[in-house]
């Protein structure tokens, strides 16, 4: 049986970050995808995830963490 769920943009970016698994996320969490990295970060907190998230003090250093 399919699940259906109503979600928001960034919540979609969250749940499509969680479902391709990355090895490494490096983010900058900015309005507007404040809430993509918040998220993501509680799918690797509940153990859903097995990723490496990074948190930078900027979108270079973002860029250049991985």
């Amino acid at each position: 049986m399919t699940k259906t769920r109503a979600l928001t943009g960034n919540g979609a970016m969250a749940e499509a970050m969680r479902q391709i698994h990355p090895d490494v996320v490096a983010a900058f969490p900015i309005t507007p995808s404040t809430q993509v990295i918040e998220d993501f970060a509680q799918f690797v907190a509940d153990g859903q995830v097995q990723t490496e998230l990074i948190t930078v003090e900027s979108e270079h250093s973002a860029m250049s963490a991985c």
